[in-house]
């Protein structure tokens, strides 16, 4: 059987745990996006058996915690560094320092879901190439869940016609991440993941709503809403496929 995610429970837990929980975005950024995560949550749970799963988070561990509060996971969360670890680690979530662009391949076959939820944009080497070594971190048969902004977005739309830059400078990373340095359309992130060898893969367009910061780009936000029906104007892709 898979699992059913109480809606309840979760935002109980995101406002204890994530809103007032100490990671590297602003407090107010995570109100605005708690439907990214439930989005990405309930298509684990429709993925998942009811058994404990070993998972892994990449990036800010916001959904490894969830998964083991939630359904008691053994979660695990990586990233290049950050006091976030800190908070991870005394919740209960194992966490490592992990370089996906030039560090050595740290898990083996060990996990049976990652997330990869809003990083493959912020890496400036093809997507393959990082999405190799999160097949070769899946247990054989293991999910990858991978989100990540659609191209052709209404935002970035607005934005090449008004002139404003939609990405930061690409070049490679130091000591530090980078912004977005690119992004993907559906058809891109499909080939991506098939040349990385991953199975049964899958993008869809996804609309997870929130409201941007800037009046103006709220009022165009609403103005552009209708558009949202044609699935080439939504705001993200989710991308699943699973290891060998």
């Amino acid at each position: 059987m898979v699992r059913i995610l109480d809606r309840k429970k979760f935002f109980t837990l995101y406002e204890k745990l994530i809103c007032q929980g100490k990671f590297n975005e602003k407090p107010e950024y995570y109100p605005r996006y708690r439907s990214r995560y439930e989005t990405l949550l309930q298509k684990y749970s429709s993925l998942a058996t009811e058994d404990p799963q070993c998972i892994l988070d990449i990036g800010g561990g916001q959904l490894a915690l969830l998964c083991k509060e939630l359904w008691k996971d053994d979660a695990y969360a990586v990233d290049i560094g950050g006091e976030h670890l800190k908070y991870l680690d005394s919740q209960g979530v194992k966490v490592e320092k992990w370089n996906l662009v030039n560090g050595n391949q740290l898990f083996d076959a060990k996990f049976d879901f990652i997330f990869f939820s809003e990083v493959i944009e912020h890496l400036p080497i093809p997507g393959h190439i990082v999405l190799e070594k999160l097949k070769l971190a899946l247990k054989p048969g293991g999910t990858l869940i991978c989100s990540t902004p659609n191209l052709y977005r209404l935002r970035n739309v607005v934005y090449m016609i008004l002139g404003k830059q939609i990405y930061d400078y690409f070049r490679f990373p130091e000591n530090r991440g980078l912004g977005h340095v690119l992004e993907y359309s559906h058809d891109h992130l499909q080939w991506q993941f098939e040349r990385a060898g991953l199975k049964e893969c899958k993008v869809e367009f996804c609309q997870m709503h929130h409201w941007p910061n800037n009046l103006a780009f709220r009022l165009i936000y609403l103005l552009g809403s209708p558009l949202f029906i044609v699935s080439r104007f939504r705001d993200n892709l989710v991308a699943i496929g699973k290891a060998p």
